[in-house]
């Protein structure tokens, strides 16, 4: 019976079902609950659903009843990933002033602004810098968005341009944000104090920290990175094939594989052609 409620609980958050979320957790569903679909991936929580799919309201009431901002699916997303790879910025917004640490990592070191720059969603990447997202931090293999946004607008996409626009002024201005959504004050990184455990989220003063550890940081402090020890082995084999991992993102992620499959058929075509203007050539040579 358990189960069966927990499933309901996951159900009723894909499908924007606010009734059916409380009456799944009124009946005792684990609010925290994933169903594993595969030995690597897992459906998510109903926090983790409801932000992929945009249902506010439902991200509203899950983070009231106490949900984890940091609890990942198996192929290691948190919440804030998903709504920032969604572009969905009103719930990216939820999260971080339910204390979400704005640079949280995922499974290959991707932040949520790098996912925002590969699926080119500029208001969400707006959003995030606003809040205090790092735009110069790196991923495993060491590139940063602005790596990401340049990859999407060489192949002429606008929504990577406009990323890469807002990148490129982010870093140039070399002003970082106060993590506390209440504040966002910009100042310069000597000016910002870091927090003491994760070593990531930054603040202008005291008061922000104590104030943004009250909201929710306290519980988020420490789970911002993802060990390699946490990686599926279909993660570990793409971590350490760099090659294979730059061109999952080129091709796959910034949505650009049927440029990939155009190159292929062209190459095709070609080998096809100067094949049979070779033997053509060796067939009149040969009479």
């Amino acid at each position: 019976m358990a189960v069966n409620v927990n499933e309901a609980l996951l159900v009723a958050a894909m499908h924007g079902s606010l009734r059916g979320v409380e009456v799944a957790l009124k009946a005792g569903a684990d609010i925290d609950f994933d169903k594993p679909d595969t030995e690597i991936t897992s459906s998510g929580t109903a926090l983790f659903i409801a932000s992929r799919f945009g249902h506010v309201d439902i991200v509203r009431l899950l983070l009231r009843k106490g949900a984890s901002v940091v609890k990942r699916s198996r192929g290691s997303y948190a919440p804030l990933h998903m709504a920032a790879t969604q572009g969905n910025t009103e719930i990216v917004d939820l999260l971080v002033q339910h204390g979400a640490t704005l640079d949280i990592r995922d499974g290959f070191q991707y932040t949520p602004l790098m996912t925002a720059c590969i699926y080119r969603k500029v208001d969400t990447a707006r959003r995030l810098i606003e809040l205090g997202a790092r735009p110069d931090l790196t991923d495993g293999d060491h590139q940063v968005a602005l790596r990401y946004s340049e990859m999407g607008a060489a192949f002429g996409s606008r929504g990577s341009k406009e990323c890469l626009k807002l990148i490129q002024e982010a870093i140039k201005s070399k002003l970082l944000r106060c993590c506390n959504p209440a504040c966002g004050k910009p100042g310069y990184r000597k000016s910002m104090k870091l927090c003491g455990r994760c070593k990531l989220t930054r603040y202008c003063s005291r008061d922000c920290q104590m104030q943004h550890w009250s909201v929710g940081h306290k519980k988020c402090c420490g789970h911002d990175e993802y060990p390699d020890e946490g990686l599926d082995p279909f993660q570990k084999m793409l971590k350490n094939l760099s090659v294979w991992n730059l061109l999952w993102d080129v091709l796959i992620r910034a949505g650009y594989w049927i440029v990939f499959l155009k190159l292929i058929i062209i190459i095709i075509g070609v080998g096809v052609v100067l094949g049979v203007v070779c033997r053509v050539f060796s067939w009149g040579n040969w009479t």
